[in-house]
């Protein structure tokens, strides 16, 4: 056997040894998988507007909101400037909940902040408007509640309480702790 070819069998074969050892290393290394941030969005809407339908096709609520942030891991979505209307069960007039900021959770729930307004459509209903910083909203059962200082509206007098649970299907309201009522004088 020539030099050349000794020089060439021991090349080959020191090459082949690389190999292997490279291909060893590789195969001991664990598959890195890239995950995304919890904090980052799988996407953002802007002025996001949506109707939700029962399966007789009436229209249980609608949403709009300037903008809705959605955590796809989390199963979160986060609202600015989020209007809801929910419409009772029973066909009766609407209540429209409007707020600066929201959140909504896996559990179905929307957490409303800063400057919380829920107003009913109907004219004549003894409690037109309830403000407070903070509520719940149940989208299952439309049940709202709070534990903060409330604000109850009504067309001869103000009401100021804390803590809240109203029913949307049936325009039932308990305020948990009674502060103050105002009554508006009527001139004759």
């Amino acid at each position: 056997m020539s030099r050349l070819h000794l020089i060439s069998i021991l090349l080959f074969i020191l090459a082949l040894a690389s190999y292997g050892y490279l291909h060893y290393q590789q195969s001991q290394q664990a598959d890195v998988e890239v995950i995304k941030p919890l904090d980052e969005p799988a996407f953002v809407a802007n002025a996001l507007s949506s109707k939700k339908f029962d399966s007789d096709g009436h229209l249980v609520h609608t949403i709009y909101a300037e903008q809705m942030t959605h955590f796809d891991q989390l199963g979160e979505t986060k609202l600015l400037k989020p209007a809801y209307t929910l419409y009772p069960d029973d066909g009766s007039e609407p209540w429209r909940l409007t707020a600066e900021s929201g959140f909504l959770g896996k559990d179905n729930i929307l957490i409303l902040k800063d400057r919380v307004r829920l107003i009913c459509e109907d004219k004549n209903a003894f409690i037109s408007e309830v403000q407070g910083e903070e509520l719940a909203l149940d989208l299952d059962t439309k049940i709202i509640t709070s534990d903060q200082n409330i604000l109850l509206k009504g067309k001869d007098f103000t009401m100021s309480g804390v803590g809240l649970k109203v029913d949307i299907n049936t325009t039932e309201m308990t305020l948990s702790e009674h502060v103050q009522t105002t009554f508006k004088k009527h001139d004759s």
